[in-house]
């Protein structure tokens, strides 16, 4: 699976075009694909969430030592 996010599903679209599948084998291919980019999306989503929920919870920096980098 490739690192940056990006989802290629080209090679699983030209399996499509096969003349050896029938209607059936294309249908489930057609199938597996849509939950793939359904699952993929959903797994953007989730990082993205979680890539906002981390940064809040980082560790803030103490009044005391803001002020001083503030003087």
């Amino acid at each position: 699976m490739p690192d940056n996010n990006d989802l290629n599903l080209g090679p699983h679209l030209e399996l499509l075009q096969h003349p050896a599948l029938n209607k059936e084998e294309q249908d489930l291919i057609k199938e597996l694909i849509e939950k793939t980019q359904s699952l993929h999306a959903e797994n953007v989503r989730l990082r993205k969430t979680i890539l906002r929920l981390s940064a809040g919870s980082s560790p803030r920096m103490s009044s005391k030592l803001r002020d001083a980098l503030y003087e």
